[in-house]
Protein backbone atom coordinates (compact mmCIF):
# COMPACT_ATOMS: atom_id res chain seq x y z
CA UNK A 1 0.00 0.00 0.00
CA UNK A 2 1.23 3.48 -0.80
CA UNK A 3 2.91 5.10 2.20
CA UNK A 4 0.82 8.27 1.78
CA UNK A 5 -2.54 6.52 1.69
CA UNK A 6 -5.10 8.06 4.04
CA UNK A 7 -8.72 7.15 4.77
CA UNK A 8 -11.55 9.43 3.70
CA UNK A 9 -11.96 10.60 7.30
CA UNK A 10 -9.03 11.15 9.63
CA UNK A 11 -10.95 10.67 12.87
CA UNK A 12 -13.78 8.49 14.12
CA UNK A 13 -15.95 8.32 17.25
CA UNK A 14 -16.09 4.99 19.09
CA UNK A 15 -19.06 4.89 21.46
CA UNK A 16 -18.04 2.56 24.27
CA UNK A 17 -19.80 0.92 27.24
CA UNK A 18 -18.11 -1.37 29.78
CA UNK A 19 -19.62 -3.50 32.56
CA UNK A 20 -18.55 -6.41 34.74
CA UNK A 21 -20.07 -8.95 37.10
CA UNK A 22 -18.57 -11.47 39.50
CA UNK A 23 -17.20 -13.58 36.66
CA UNK A 24 -17.01 -11.64 33.38
CA UNK A 25 -16.20 -8.31 31.75
CA UNK A 26 -18.45 -7.01 28.95
CA UNK A 27 -17.87 -4.38 26.25
CA UNK A 28 -20.34 -2.82 23.83
CA UNK A 29 -19.11 -0.64 20.96
CA UNK A 30 -20.81 1.41 18.25
CA UNK A 31 -19.23 3.35 15.41
CA UNK A 32 -20.38 4.79 12.12
CA UNK A 33 -19.23 2.96 9.03
CA UNK A 34 -21.39 3.89 6.03
CA UNK A 35 -19.68 1.65 3.45
CA UNK A 36 -21.26 -1.83 3.32
CA UNK A 37 -19.46 -5.11 2.71
CA UNK A 38 -16.89 -4.99 5.50
CA UNK A 39 -17.86 -8.56 6.39
CA UNK A 40 -16.35 -9.98 3.18
CA UNK A 41 -12.69 -10.97 3.32
CA UNK A 42 -9.92 -12.48 1.20
CA UNK A 43 -11.81 -14.05 -1.70
CA UNK A 44 -10.71 -16.43 -4.45
CA UNK A 45 -12.33 -15.46 -7.78
CA UNK A 46 -12.53 -17.39 -11.05
CA UNK A 47 -12.00 -14.99 -13.97
CA UNK A 48 -10.94 -15.57 -17.56
CA UNK A 49 -10.04 -19.21 -16.97
CA UNK A 50 -7.93 -18.72 -13.82
CA UNK A 51 -8.40 -18.34 -10.08
CA UNK A 52 -7.22 -15.05 -8.53
CA UNK A 53 -6.97 -13.80 -4.95
CA UNK A 54 -8.80 -10.54 -4.21
CA UNK A 55 -7.59 -9.26 -0.83
CA UNK A 56 -6.48 -5.69 -1.53
CA UNK A 57 -7.90 -2.69 0.35
CA UNK A 58 -11.57 -2.22 -0.43
CA UNK A 59 -12.37 0.24 -3.25
CA UNK A 60 -14.22 2.64 -0.93
CA UNK A 61 -10.98 2.99 1.05
CA UNK A 62 -8.63 3.88 -1.77
CA UNK A 63 -11.14 5.40 -4.19
CA UNK A 64 -10.78 2.70 -6.82
CA UNK A 65 -13.21 1.98 -9.63
CA UNK A 66 -16.08 -0.13 -8.24
CA UNK A 67 -16.15 -1.90 -11.59
CA UNK A 68 -12.77 -3.41 -10.65
CA UNK A 69 -13.78 -4.43 -7.15
CA UNK A 70 -10.65 -6.30 -6.10
CA UNK A 71 -10.64 -5.41 -2.43
CA UNK A 72 -12.16 -7.79 0.10
CA UNK A 73 -10.82 -6.94 3.55
CA UNK A 74 -12.92 -7.25 6.70
CA UNK A 75 -13.76 -4.56 9.23
CA UNK A 76 -12.28 -5.15 12.69
CA UNK A 77 -12.24 -3.82 16.23
CA UNK A 78 -9.39 -4.50 18.65
CA UNK A 79 -7.93 -3.17 21.87
CA UNK A 80 -4.73 -3.45 23.87
CA UNK A 81 -4.85 -4.05 27.63
CA UNK A 82 -2.13 -3.87 30.29
CA UNK A 83 -2.08 -4.18 34.07
CA UNK A 84 0.88 -1.86 34.59
CA UNK A 85 3.59 -4.40 33.68
CA UNK A 86 4.71 -2.75 30.42
CA UNK A 87 6.59 0.50 30.97
CA UNK A 88 5.51 3.27 28.62
CA UNK A 89 2.15 1.81 27.65
CA UNK A 90 0.29 3.99 30.15
CA UNK A 91 1.80 7.06 28.51
CA UNK A 92 1.93 6.10 24.82
CA UNK A 93 -0.54 3.29 24.21
CA UNK A 94 -0.34 1.56 20.83
CA UNK A 95 2.46 3.82 19.59
CA UNK A 96 4.72 1.79 21.87
CA UNK A 97 4.15 -1.26 19.61
CA UNK A 98 4.83 0.32 16.20
CA UNK A 99 8.43 0.53 15.00
CA UNK A 100 10.70 1.11 12.04
CA UNK A 101 10.87 -2.01 9.89
CA UNK A 102 7.33 -3.24 10.57
CA UNK A 103 5.24 -4.52 7.70
CA UNK A 104 3.20 -1.84 5.89
CA UNK A 105 5.56 0.93 7.03
CA UNK A 106 7.58 2.79 4.37
CA UNK A 107 10.79 1.14 5.62
CA UNK A 108 9.32 -2.36 6.06
CA UNK A 109 11.97 -5.04 6.41
CA UNK A 110 12.27 -7.37 3.44
CA UNK A 111 11.31 -11.01 3.74
CA UNK A 112 14.90 -11.99 3.01
CA UNK A 113 16.17 -9.94 5.99
CA UNK A 114 13.56 -11.47 8.28
CA UNK A 115 14.35 -15.02 7.14
CA UNK A 116 18.04 -14.47 7.80
CA UNK A 117 17.48 -13.27 11.37
CA UNK A 118 18.26 -15.69 14.22
CA UNK A 119 15.06 -14.95 16.14
CA UNK A 120 12.56 -14.28 13.35
CA UNK A 121 13.92 -16.74 10.78
CA UNK A 122 13.49 -20.51 10.29
CA UNK A 123 15.47 -21.41 13.43
CA UNK A 124 13.32 -19.12 15.59
CA UNK A 125 9.76 -17.89 15.07
CA UNK A 126 9.84 -18.84 11.37
CA UNK A 127 8.25 -15.57 10.20
CA UNK A 128 8.40 -13.59 6.97
CA UNK A 129 7.78 -10.10 8.39
CA UNK A 130 8.13 -7.96 11.50
CA UNK A 131 4.90 -7.07 13.30
CA UNK A 132 3.99 -5.35 16.57
CA UNK A 133 6.45 -5.71 19.44
CA UNK A 134 7.19 -3.84 22.64
CA UNK A 135 10.60 -2.18 23.07
CA UNK A 136 11.30 -4.22 26.21
CA UNK A 137 11.74 -7.23 23.91
CA UNK A 138 14.88 -5.61 22.50
CA UNK A 139 18.32 -5.25 24.07
CA UNK A 140 19.35 -1.88 25.46
CA UNK A 141 17.47 0.80 27.39
CA UNK A 142 13.77 0.12 27.97
CA UNK A 143 12.77 2.40 25.09
CA UNK A 144 15.28 1.15 22.48
CA UNK A 145 13.53 -0.78 19.74
CA UNK A 146 15.88 -2.18 17.11
CA UNK A 147 14.16 -5.37 15.88
CA UNK A 148 17.56 -6.77 14.90
CA UNK A 149 18.60 -6.75 18.59
CA UNK A 150 15.81 -8.96 19.91
CA UNK A 151 16.53 -10.57 23.29
CA UNK A 152 17.22 -14.28 23.60
CA UNK A 153 14.26 -16.61 23.85
CA UNK A 154 15.21 -17.34 27.46
CA UNK A 155 15.04 -13.62 28.32
CA UNK A 156 11.74 -13.25 26.45
CA UNK A 157 10.28 -16.20 28.34
CA UNK A 158 11.23 -14.54 31.63
CA UNK A 159 9.57 -11.30 30.58
CA UNK A 160 6.41 -13.15 29.64
CA UNK A 161 6.39 -15.04 32.93
CA UNK A 162 6.60 -11.64 34.65
CA UNK A 163 3.58 -10.38 32.69
CA UNK A 164 5.58 -8.03 30.47
CA UNK A 165 3.35 -8.34 27.42
CA UNK A 166 0.20 -6.67 26.11
CA UNK A 167 -3.15 -8.43 25.71
CA UNK A 168 -4.76 -7.93 22.28
CA UNK A 169 -8.27 -9.31 21.69
CA UNK A 170 -9.96 -8.64 18.36
CA UNK A 171 -13.39 -8.89 16.74
CA UNK A 172 -13.26 -9.65 13.02
CA UNK A 173 -16.34 -9.16 10.84
CA UNK A 174 -15.56 -12.17 8.62
CA UNK A 175 -12.94 -14.37 10.28
CA UNK A 176 -14.49 -14.51 13.76
CA UNK A 177 -18.00 -13.02 13.90
CA UNK A 178 -19.78 -15.97 12.23
CA UNK A 179 -18.49 -18.24 15.02
CA UNK A 180 -19.62 -15.97 17.88
CA UNK A 181 -16.03 -15.50 19.08
CA UNK A 182 -13.22 -13.00 18.80
CA UNK A 183 -9.59 -13.83 18.18
CA UNK A 184 -7.06 -13.44 21.00
CA UNK A 185 -3.45 -12.30 20.74
CA UNK A 186 -0.60 -10.92 22.84
CA UNK A 187 2.35 -8.67 22.01
CA UNK A 188 5.92 -9.15 23.20
CA UNK A 189 8.48 -9.80 20.46
CA UNK A 190 5.72 -10.27 17.85
CA UNK A 191 1.95 -10.16 17.65
CA UNK A 192 1.37 -13.78 18.66
CA UNK A 193 -1.93 -15.64 18.58
CA UNK A 194 -2.84 -17.09 21.95
CA UNK A 195 -2.47 -20.82 22.40
CA UNK A 196 -5.17 -23.15 21.16
CA UNK A 197 -7.06 -22.90 17.87
CA UNK A 198 -8.18 -19.63 16.32
CA UNK A 199 -11.49 -18.99 14.56
CA UNK A 200 -10.12 -19.33 11.03
CA UNK A 201 -7.71 -21.31 8.93
CA UNK A 202 -6.28 -21.01 5.42
CA UNK A 203 -7.07 -23.22 2.47
CA UNK A 204 -4.47 -23.85 -0.21
CA UNK A 205 -5.29 -22.83 -3.76
CA UNK A 206 -3.77 -22.73 -7.21
CA UNK A 207 -4.53 -20.43 -10.19
CA UNK A 208 -5.08 -23.44 -12.41
CA UNK A 209 -6.57 -26.03 -10.04
CA UNK A 210 -8.52 -23.69 -7.78
CA UNK A 211 -9.10 -23.97 -4.01
CA UNK A 212 -9.25 -27.03 -1.81
CA UNK A 213 -12.77 -26.34 -0.55
CA UNK A 214 -16.09 -24.91 -1.65
CA UNK A 215 -19.51 -24.63 -0.06
CA UNK A 216 -21.72 -27.68 0.03
CA UNK A 217 -24.11 -27.00 -2.89
CA UNK A 218 -27.00 -27.77 -0.53
CA UNK A 219 -25.88 -24.74 1.53
CA UNK A 220 -24.85 -22.36 -1.28
CA UNK A 221 -26.15 -23.08 -4.77
CA UNK A 222 -23.35 -23.98 -7.14
CA UNK A 223 -20.81 -24.14 -4.28
CA UNK A 224 -19.73 -20.48 -4.61
CA UNK A 225 -20.91 -16.88 -4.37
CA UNK A 226 -21.12 -14.62 -7.43
CA UNK A 227 -18.38 -12.00 -7.60
CA UNK A 228 -20.17 -10.14 -10.39
CA UNK A 229 -23.24 -9.59 -8.21
CA UNK A 230 -21.10 -8.20 -5.39
CA UNK A 231 -19.21 -6.00 -7.83
CA UNK A 232 -22.54 -4.60 -8.98
CA UNK A 233 -23.64 -3.82 -5.44
CA UNK A 234 -25.53 -6.97 -4.42
CA UNK A 235 -23.59 -7.61 -1.20
CA UNK A 236 -24.72 -10.56 0.94
CA UNK A 237 -26.49 -9.31 4.08
CA UNK A 238 -24.31 -9.34 7.19
CA UNK A 239 -25.57 -11.75 9.84
CA UNK A 240 -27.88 -13.52 7.38
CA UNK A 241 -27.31 -16.25 4.85
CA UNK A 242 -23.77 -17.40 4.06
CA UNK A 243 -20.79 -15.21 3.21
CA UNK A 244 -18.16 -17.00 5.33
CA UNK A 245 -17.15 -20.58 4.54
CA UNK A 246 -17.60 -22.56 7.77
CA UNK A 247 -15.77 -25.87 7.96
CA UNK A 248 -19.08 -27.59 8.70
CA UNK A 249 -20.52 -26.30 5.41
CA UNK A 250 -17.44 -27.05 3.29
CA UNK A 251 -16.81 -29.92 0.87
CA UNK A 252 -13.92 -30.74 -1.44
CA UNK A 253 -13.73 -28.38 -4.39
CA UNK A 254 -15.35 -29.77 -7.55
CA UNK A 255 -14.51 -27.78 -10.69
CA UNK A 256 -17.49 -29.36 -12.41
CA UNK A 257 -19.73 -27.57 -9.91
CA UNK A 258 -18.01 -24.33 -8.88
CA UNK A 259 -15.52 -23.46 -11.64
CA UNK A 260 -17.48 -20.84 -13.56
CA UNK A 261 -16.95 -17.19 -14.45
CA UNK A 262 -17.35 -15.06 -11.34
CA UNK A 263 -17.32 -17.90 -8.83
CA UNK A 264 -16.17 -16.56 -5.44
CA UNK A 265 -14.97 -18.65 -2.47
CA UNK A 266 -13.34 -17.41 0.77
CA UNK A 267 -9.69 -18.34 1.23
CA UNK A 268 -10.10 -18.35 5.02
CA UNK A 269 -12.55 -21.02 6.26
CA UNK A 270 -13.95 -20.29 9.72
CA UNK A 271 -14.17 -22.87 12.51
CA UNK A 272 -14.92 -23.30 16.20
CA UNK A 273 -11.97 -22.13 18.34
CA UNK A 274 -10.65 -23.61 21.57
CA UNK A 275 -8.06 -22.92 24.27
CA UNK A 276 -6.77 -19.48 25.15
CA UNK A 277 -7.53 -18.33 21.61
CA UNK A 278 -11.24 -18.76 22.45
CA UNK A 279 -11.35 -16.65 25.63
CA UNK A 280 -13.47 -13.89 24.07
CA UNK A 281 -17.03 -14.23 22.82
CA UNK A 282 -17.84 -11.55 20.26
CA UNK A 283 -20.75 -10.72 17.97
CA UNK A 284 -21.40 -7.78 15.70
CA UNK A 285 -24.17 -6.40 13.53
CA UNK A 286 -24.10 -3.78 10.79
CA UNK A 287 -27.30 -1.81 10.31
CA UNK A 288 -27.84 1.35 8.28
CA UNK A 289 -24.19 2.38 8.37
CA UNK A 290 -23.49 1.58 12.02
CA UNK A 291 -21.53 -1.31 13.55
CA UNK A 292 -22.58 -2.57 16.98
CA UNK A 293 -20.19 -5.07 18.56
CA UNK A 294 -20.38 -6.84 21.92
CA UNK A 295 -17.41 -8.68 23.46
CA UNK A 296 -17.13 -10.59 26.73
CA UNK A 297 -14.52 -12.60 28.64
CA UNK A 298 -14.02 -14.23 32.03
CA UNK A 299 -12.25 -11.87 34.42
CA UNK A 300 -9.85 -14.63 35.37
CA UNK A 301 -9.21 -17.12 32.60
CA UNK A 302 -7.57 -20.53 32.56
CA UNK A 303 -4.73 -19.08 30.48
CA UNK A 304 -2.76 -16.50 32.50
CA UNK A 305 0.42 -17.16 30.51
CA UNK A 306 -0.85 -15.09 27.56
CA UNK A 307 -3.89 -13.26 28.99
CA UNK A 308 -4.06 -10.35 31.44
CA UNK A 309 -6.09 -11.39 34.47
CA UNK A 310 -8.70 -8.88 35.69
CA UNK A 311 -10.45 -8.22 38.99
CA UNK A 312 -13.06 -5.94 40.52
CA UNK A 313 -11.41 -2.76 41.78
CA UNK A 314 -8.54 -3.15 39.34
CA UNK A 315 -7.31 -0.34 37.08
CA UNK A 316 -5.92 -1.10 33.61
CA UNK A 317 -4.54 0.81 30.65
CA UNK A 318 -6.76 0.29 27.61
CA UNK A 319 -6.60 1.58 24.07
CA UNK A 320 -8.92 0.56 21.18
CA UNK A 321 -8.64 0.65 17.38
CA UNK A 322 -10.98 0.21 14.40
CA UNK A 323 -10.07 -1.10 10.95
CA UNK A 324 -12.16 -0.58 7.82
CA UNK A 325 -11.55 -2.27 4.50
CA UNK A 326 -7.80 -2.58 5.04
CA UNK A 327 -5.31 -4.20 7.37
CA UNK A 328 -2.03 -3.55 9.20
CA UNK A 329 -1.23 0.12 9.97
CA UNK A 330 -4.23 1.58 8.16
CA UNK A 331 -6.71 2.09 10.98
CA UNK A 332 -8.00 4.59 13.54
CA UNK A 333 -6.55 4.39 17.05
CA UNK A 334 -7.11 5.93 20.48
CA UNK A 335 -4.70 7.47 22.92
CA UNK A 336 -4.23 5.44 26.12
CA UNK A 337 -7.13 5.37 28.60
CA UNK A 338 -7.39 4.19 32.18
CA UNK A 339 -10.19 1.69 32.77
CA UNK A 340 -11.37 1.03 36.33
CA UNK A 341 -13.57 -1.93 37.19
CA UNK A 342 -16.03 -0.24 39.52
CA UNK A 343 -13.48 2.38 40.54
CA UNK A 344 -12.64 5.85 39.20
CA UNK A 345 -9.02 5.79 37.95
CA UNK A 346 -6.55 8.56 38.59
CA UNK A 347 -4.76 9.35 35.33
CA UNK A 348 -2.49 12.19 34.29
CA UNK A 349 -4.00 12.08 30.81
CA UNK A 350 -7.10 13.78 32.20
CA UNK A 351 -5.07 16.94 32.70
CA UNK A 352 -4.95 17.36 28.91
CA UNK A 353 -8.26 15.77 27.93
CA UNK A 354 -10.95 17.62 29.89
CA UNK A 355 -11.57 14.65 32.20
CA UNK A 356 -12.27 12.22 29.35
CA UNK A 357 -9.22 9.93 29.54
CA UNK A 358 -10.72 7.56 32.13
CA UNK A 359 -13.56 5.03 32.02
CA UNK A 360 -15.41 3.22 34.81
CA UNK A 361 -16.87 -0.23 34.14
CA UNK A 362 -20.33 -0.52 35.71
CA UNK A 363 -21.06 -3.41 38.05
CA UNK A 364 -23.92 -5.64 36.88
CA UNK A 365 -25.56 -8.94 37.72
CA UNK A 366 -24.54 -12.30 36.33
CA UNK A 367 -27.39 -12.10 33.82
CA UNK A 368 -25.38 -9.58 31.81
CA UNK A 369 -25.48 -5.80 31.41
CA UNK A 370 -28.63 -3.75 30.93
CA UNK A 371 -26.88 -1.52 28.41
CA UNK A 372 -29.52 1.24 28.63
CA UNK A 373 -28.36 1.79 32.21
CA UNK A 374 -24.62 1.80 31.47
CA UNK A 375 -22.76 5.03 30.69
CA UNK A 376 -21.60 5.53 27.11
CA UNK A 377 -18.13 7.04 26.63
CA UNK A 378 -17.23 8.84 23.41
CA UNK A 379 -13.71 7.75 22.47
CA UNK A 380 -11.99 9.80 19.73
CA UNK A 381 -9.96 7.68 17.31
CA UNK A 382 -7.39 9.19 14.96
CA UNK A 383 -5.51 7.99 11.90
CA UNK A 384 -1.87 7.57 13.05
CA UNK A 385 -0.22 7.74 9.64
CA UNK A 386 3.32 6.39 9.85
CA UNK A 387 4.32 7.97 13.17
CA UNK A 388 5.90 5.22 15.27
CA UNK A 389 7.93 4.63 18.44
CA UNK A 390 11.16 5.04 16.49
CA UNK A 391 10.10 8.57 15.51
CA UNK A 392 8.98 9.47 19.03
CA UNK A 393 12.22 8.36 20.69
CA UNK A 394 14.52 9.75 18.01
CA UNK A 395 16.95 12.44 19.15
CA UNK A 396 15.40 14.58 16.42
CA UNK A 397 12.08 14.66 18.29
CA UNK A 398 11.93 17.92 20.32
CA UNK A 399 10.61 16.07 23.40
CA UNK A 400 12.53 12.83 23.06
CA UNK A 401 14.10 13.13 26.53
CA UNK A 402 10.67 13.32 28.19
CA UNK A 403 9.43 10.43 26.05
CA UNK A 404 12.43 8.23 26.87
CA UNK A 405 11.83 8.93 30.57
CA UNK A 406 8.05 8.31 30.23
CA UNK A 407 7.47 11.80 31.66
CA UNK A 408 4.86 12.82 29.09
CA UNK A 409 1.77 11.20 27.52
CA UNK A 410 0.29 11.18 24.03
CA UNK A 411 -2.48 13.39 25.44
CA UNK A 412 0.00 16.14 26.23
CA UNK A 413 2.04 15.64 23.06
CA UNK A 414 -0.85 15.97 20.60
CA UNK A 415 -3.97 16.95 22.59
CA UNK A 416 -6.38 14.88 20.47
CA UNK A 417 -5.61 16.83 17.26
CA UNK A 418 -5.46 14.31 14.38
CA UNK A 419 -3.77 16.82 12.08
CA UNK A 420 -0.72 16.62 14.34
CA UNK A 421 0.02 13.19 12.93
CA UNK A 422 -0.05 14.36 9.34
CA UNK A 423 2.27 17.36 9.37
Amino acid sequence: MHERWRPKTLSKELRTQVAFDDERIHFRFEWDQPDPGGWLHDMLIYRDGRWERFADPSPWVVGGDAGEYRGFYEDRLSFLVDDGSVKGFEEFGGWLTAHAGMRSMPDAVSEAEVRSHDHYGPDGLDKTDVRKFIPQACAGEWWENDWRRMRSQEELDRLKDDGVFLDLPMWRAHRSDPTGYGTDHHVLDYRHSDRGRNTYGTQEWDPEDGPELMWDPDVVAGGALDYRAVRDGEIPAQGEGTYALHEDDAVAFDPGVAEREGAMIPRRPVREPHGSAADWTATGSWDDGVWTVEMSRALRTDHPADTKQLEAGGVYTWTPAVHHGAGTRWHWVAYPYKLGLGIEPDYVGDEYAADTATLVAAECSGEGPAWDDVRTYSIPLVFPGVLDWTDLTSEDHPRSAEIRNAEITMWELYEKDPSSFLE
